[in-house]
């Protein structure tokens, strides 16, 4: 690797800083840290683990959300949305900690949380690596996009003890308190012009640029996959305890095993990133996206051996490290900077789409069978469809810029 390419880092390091901090602590740190709540919450209110599945299916949100906030950042710049989202998102931590009991406040509580916490999400973080770099673009991606599994995998043992010794309504206001602190900083180090593309002088029409965007077939191999391969996320983020607890791991052990994902989805981002700068970003994006397909075939396997459960979660771990970069790299390099965001916000949409219907059929298969094992198996096959359609992008890697069409 040439001077080049380690030269953007020594340039850009202050903005890679602040969008690595920023999204690390932003909505998506709940990933990381909500399935170590469900247990004590279950055990105290008595909600049924079918229903409380159901809160993956929350992310339908986003589906409106994301290319709003995708929109408003190519339009105001991420320092702008961002601060909004790093302010109003410890709301959602404190009312989730005066929450009475009731599963419905509860739901309602998360739909505060999606609301406000999409302005903390990749759309708008991931705009400053698209703007500040280009030969080492998709490890910069991969640094930004390792900020939660991160904050995740230092976070997640502590805090886990945290709610053991001092409560879970504790361990939310703590989670509030560390989010908004971070935040700020990140916010802070943002330079205040990045989004707002002062160079250009014609703003881009809405509606001309989703016309040119939905007549991209990459868009559509975009939207379809990550849809598909984001299928089981309702079990990785709110359910993962409860089902390596319910594979026979103690409580204190599925702690840990959750840490490992999170060094998963690490090793996972760096390794896609290296991968994107050097090789065809289509056999990239097949190879990483479908290992979750032997993790989770492991998971519902009889076989319930810690090392088992360990290189399960990291193999599921390893792909979700992958798709944030492979999205973010695709969409920089297949459209302009000038809807960046609006089509990261719209493929985060199709994400958000993909882990609500997978929740959904979660509920379902628990309430019929009482066991993960079902559902571990329809999520394996369906993320190794959606991984194998990036094939179809071929060796293409032109760039669409829609503010000139």
């Amino acid at each position: 690797m040439g001077s080049a390419y380690w030269g953007e880092f020594r340039t850009h390091w202050r903005p890679l800083l602040a969008a690595t901090m920023g999204l690390g602590f932003g909505i998506g740190l709940s990933a990381y840290t909500m399935s170590l709540f469900a247990p004590k919450l279950i055990a105290e209110f008595g909600w049924p683990r079918s229903q409380f599945a159901l809160l993956g299916s929350m992310g339908l949100l986003m589906l409106i959300a994301q290319p709003i906030t995708g929109r408003l950042t190519d339009r105001f710049g991420v320092r702008a949305v961002s601060t909004v989202g790093v302010l109003a998102g410890p709301s959602a931590y404190i009312a989730f900690a005066m929450q009475p009991g009731s599963i419905r406040a509860f739901f309602a509580i998360a739909v505060l949380q999606i609301v406000v916490g999409t302005l903390t999400t990749s759309p708008v973080y991931t705009r400053i690596v698209a703007e500040r770099f280009e030969r080492a673009r998709g490890l910069a991606f991969s640094i930004v996009m390792t900020g939660p599994p991160l904050v995740g995998a230092v976070l997640a043992p502590l805090l886990g003890r945290f709610i053991e010794s001092e409560g879970w309504r504790n361990g939310y206001l703590l989670t509030g308190g560390i989010t908004m602190a971070f935040g700020l900083i990140a916010v802070a180090m943002t330079p205040p012009h990045i989004g707002t593309r002062p160079d250009e002088d014609v703003p881009v029409e809405p509606k001309a640029g989703y016309g040119v965007i939905v007549r991209n077939p990459a868009f559509w191999v975009l939207i379809i996959g990550m849809i598909l391969v984001n299928f089981p996320q309702g079990l990785v983020s709110a359910q993962m305890k409860l089902m390596l607890m319910d594979s026979g791991a103690q409580s204190q052990t599925a702690t840990w095993l959750i840490s490992i994902y999170a060094v998963g989805v690490m090793v996972g981002r760096f390794a896609c990133g290296l991968s994107l700068d050097r090789m065809q970003p289509h056999h990239v994006a097949a190879l990483t996206l479908s290992m979750p397909a032997i993790g989770m075939m492991l998971m519902a396997s009889p076989f319930d051996a810690t090392i088992v459960l360990a290189l399960s979660v990291a193999m599921m771990g390893l792909a979700q490290g992958a798709e944030g970069d492979v999205a973010a790299y695709l969409v920089s390099r297949r459209f302009g900077l000038n809807v960046f965001s609006l089509v990261m916000g719209l493929v985060g949409a199709s994400i958000a789409g993909g882990a609500a219907l997978g929740a959904v059929t979660l509920s379902y298969t628990l309430g019929l069978w009482g066991s993960y094992a079902p559902f571990l198996v329809i999520g394996a096959c369906v993320t190794l469809v959606g991984a194998l359609l990036f094939l179809t992008l071929g060796h293409g890697s032109r760039k669409m810029e829609v503010a000139r069409a």
